[in-house]
């Protein structure tokens, strides 16, 4: 828990925090995708006290106008804590209860999916009210005002995009993944001399005790014109004290059941991150996976049946790292059952004789009829050549972060309830040990590794996994088994 000391409100400051209270009770609403939506946006306790009293009611009056004591903000929240409707909502009463000519409002976030998100919820929250509908007009990537041509504008991680802007109220997002402060110190000094200017940084902990958010955090208490409040876990903070739990769960919507259920789902740097909002006490924690846990599987005993469907994935590179084929098939329980085909060894020259790896997974697909989940845009020619040339089923898994977020979410989640059945798969029980988590917002995280090519942490295999298991779960499986067709599949 980080917070700035606490400073004496004004009277007229509170007359102005309370009539804004009212503006966002009387013309903004829910706009999330729960049993809230389209309610009025009523402030709980916990976000008058700590947000927005805070931010809009400390200064003081100069020649006949408030002056906010605070032209920056650093809220840290955990996840589901409603960020980026308390950060709109603030936005929106701003540029609407103190409207500026031709005003300059931005949303800057780590990406393009981000910021976009953030845009559709202004558009959201305007199109559900009629004198907001009347005033604001929405765009592709900006909101424009009618009547005083204030816009409010969608801007990418890039400091040479917002050299030339000087913005009244600006938006940024999950700090923890910006790569350095230029980015901050060339929004700070645009918006020195914009009178009331106002930016809110909104993030929750990022994962390794280092970077800008994490040297920021070490400081910025000293920083007399910036408001901030961590709401999280303290490093002295066990991660199972219910008591800790109680701390946390401020929103009427969060629950101490609701913690421990993610307590039991997540692992433990991404429960820390996500839930308690601390960055890991210890780096060790990156690993996707215990070693019990891996072990656990490994022991489960299997026969992956090939007479039943099942789908292949395919990862690897032409050399360095190892090239993977994965099949996987849901057992009758619901199990996940595995076989693995694993190069790591390449010839002489350095390079997998991709020719020969090719004509593996053709003779495996002809065999058996089987799918193959591969991205076209890491192997073009292999997907090519086996769709041209061997006539294989391709089902294109790109390894994107929209889909490797949630493939490897699927088989973290079964290597956790041991229903990964992994005997007989030793090098995809190596690299499933290998993996770690890299958090990609907006998506959640995926697998990576710390050493790639040559290195010790090969993980190609896990992935070939999560590319299967997401096909699977995506395509669906066959309506007959290869061994019930005779030999012979039927659409």
């Amino acid at each position: 828990m980080l917070r700035s000391k606490k400073l004496r409100t004004s009277k007229k400051g509170r007359e102005i925090a309370e009539l804004y209270e009212f503006f966002a009770a009387t013309h903004l609403h829910h706009v999330g995708n729960d049993s809230y939506h389209g309610e009025p946006f009523f402030l709980e306790n916990w976000q008058y006290d700590n947000i927005w009293e805070p931010i809009l009611a400390t200064g003081k009056m100069q020649d006949g106008t408030f002056v906010r004591r605070y032209s920056r903000a650093l809220l840290g929240l955990p996840r589901s804590f409603g960020k980026t409707e308390i950060t709109c909502a603030l936005m929106m009463t701003v540029a609407n209860m103190e409207p500026v000519y031709n005003g300059q409002y931005a949303v800057i976030a780590s990406s393009k999916d981000q910021s976009a998100k953030i845009l559709r919820t202004l558009k959201a929250m305007i199109a559900l009210d009629p004198d907001l509908r009347a005033l604001w007009e929405p765009f592709k990537n900006e909101i424009h005002n009618r009547e005083t041509g204030a816009t409010v504008q969608v801007f990418p991680y890039s400091e040479a995009a917002v050299q030339s802007w000087h913005f009244n109220f600006v938006i940024a997002d999950e700090l923890h993944v910006w790569r350095d402060r230029d980015m901050y110190d060339a929004l700070v000094s645009g918006m020195r001399d914009v009178p009331n200017a106002l930016m809110v940084c909104i993030t929750t902990a990022g994962l390794h005790r280092s970077g800008f958010l994490w040297e920021w955090l070490q400081r910025v208490t000293d920083d007399p014109d910036c408001y901030v409040w961590w709401h999280g876990a303290d490093d002295e903070d066990a991660v199972d004290d219910r008591k800790v739990w109680e701390r946390i769960a401020l929103p009427s919507w969060v629950t101490v059941d609701s913690i421990e259920q993610q307590y039991h789902a997540l692992s433990k740097p991404a429960f820390e991150r996500y839930v308690l909002n601390r960055f890991p006490v210890r780096e060790s924690a990156e690993h996707t996976f215990t070693h019990a846990q891996v072990d656990a599987c490994m022991k489960a005993p299997q026969e992956f049946d090939f007479g039943e469907p099942f789908v292949l994935g395919v990862d690897g590179a032409t050399s360095g790292d190892s090239f993977a084929i994965v099949a996987h098939q849901l057992t009758p329980e619901g199990r996940d059952a595995f076989h693995e085909w694993v190069f790591d060894e390449p010839g002489e020259s350095g390079y997998y004789d991709l020719d020969q790896i090719e004509q593996l997974i053709a003779g495996i697909a002809q065999q058996y009829r089987c799918c193959v989940g591969i991205d076209p845009a890491r192997l073009l020619l292999m997907a090519q050549h086996l769709q041209d040339r061997y006539g294989v089923d391709i089902f294109e898994v790109p390894q994107s972060n929209k889909i490797m977020c949630p493939a490897s979410d699927m088989l973290a989640r079964s290597v956790r309830a041991k229903d990964a059945l992994l005997d007989g798969c030793p090098k995809l029980a190596e690299h499933l040990a290998n993996c770690r988590t890299m958090y990609r917002e907006p998506y959640g995280w995926r697998f990576t590794s710390l050493r790639h090519g040559q290195g010790t942490e090969r993980i190609d295999a896990a992935i070939a996994a999560a590319i299967a298991k997401y096909a699977t779960a995506t395509m669906g499986p066959p309506v007959q088994s290869f061994a019930e067709t005779g030999g012979l599949w039927v659409l």
